[in-house]
C-alpha cells in the first residue's frame, strides 16, 4: 500500500510539472504573438509595388525593424511579398495570379508572419488578393450544330453549352447573348451552384423552304470593362 501511494505521489507531480511546463508554453505563445494585420491587393501587380506599411501600421520604428532583425516567416514555397526593413515597407515580391492561388474560392487570402528578435515578437500578416478582369469567358467548343425538324412544336427548347470564366464576383460571367433573330429566343438559367447557363426556346416554326439553315451567334458577357 505504501509502494502504491509513493508511485501515486510522483505521477501527481509529475503531471503538475508538466502542467506547469505547458502552462509556461501557453504563456510564452501568447507573449510572441502580437498585432495582426490584414491588407488587401489586386492580383497581377508588379514587381516592387507597395503592399503596405508595415513599421507604421505595427506601430514599430525603422530601428527596432533593424534591431530585430524583422523577417518574414512562411511555410510556403513562394514567397509573393517582401520586406524592407530599411524602409519598413512590404512589397510584392512574385507575380501573384489569384485564379491559380484560389481557383474559384473567394475571399481568396494567403497568410505569413513578421518575426522580430530581442525580445522576440511574431506579428500574423494576411494578404487578400482582389480579383482583376484578366480571363474573359470561353466555350469549350466552337461550333454547335442542332438538326431541328420545321414541325418542331413552339416552346421546344434546346440547351446551349456553358461559358467557362476563370474570374469571380462581378469579372465573372453574367450573361448571355444571342443574334437577333424571328425563330428563337433566348432563356438564361442560374444552376444551385451560382453557374449559368442558356437555352434556345422556338418561338416561330421554321421554314426549310425559305431558310435551310440558320446560323447564329452566341455571345457570353462578363462584368468587366
Amino acid at each position: 500500500m505504501e509502494l502504491e501511494e509513493q508511485h501515486r505521489g510522483r505521477g501527481e507531480r509529475w503531471r503538475m510539472r508538466h502542467l506547469k511546463e505547458l502552462c509556461v508554453f501557453v504563456f510564452l505563445c501568447l507573449h510572441l504573438t502580437k498585432a495582426q494585420i490584414r491588407y488587401s491587393i489586386q492580383e497581377e501587380l508588379k514587381t516592387g509595388s507597395l503592399v503596405g506599411n508595415i513599421a507604421r501600421d505595427l506601430g514599430l520604428d525603422l530601428k527596432r525593424l533593424r534591431s530585430g532583425r524583422a523577417r518574414i516567416v512562411t511555410g510556403e514555397n513562394i514567397q509573393y511579398t517582401e520586406l524592407h526593413a530599411d524602409k519598413g515597407t512590404l512589397i510584392v515580391n512574385e507575380r501573384i495570379d489569384r485564379e491559380q492561388l484560389c481557383g474559384d474560392v473567394t475571399p481568396c487570402s494567403f497568410t505569413f508572419e513578421i518575426l522580430l528578435e530581442n525580445p522576440m515578437e511574431l506579428h500574423p500578416v494576411t494578404i487578400e488578393v482582389l480579383d482583376v478582369n484578366d480571363n474573359a469567358p470561353t466555350f469549350q467548343n466552337n461550333h454547335l450544330e442542332f438538326e431541328i425538324s420545321e414541325s418542331a412544336a413552339l416552346g421546344s427548347r434546346f440547351v446551349l453549352e456553358s461559358a467557362d470564366d476563370a474570374d469571380v464576383g462581378q469579372n465573372d460571367l453574367q450573361n448571355y447573348v444571342l443574334t437577333s433573330n424571328e425563330n428563337f429566343v433566348l432563356k438564361q438559367h442560374v444552376n444551385p451552384d451560382g453557374s449559368k447557363y442558356a437555352e434556345m426556346v422556338l418561338q416561330k416554326s421554321l421554314d426549310r423552304e425559305k431558310q435551310p439553315r440558320l446560323s447564329l451567334k452566341l455571345l457570353a458577357v462578363d462584368g468587366g470593362n
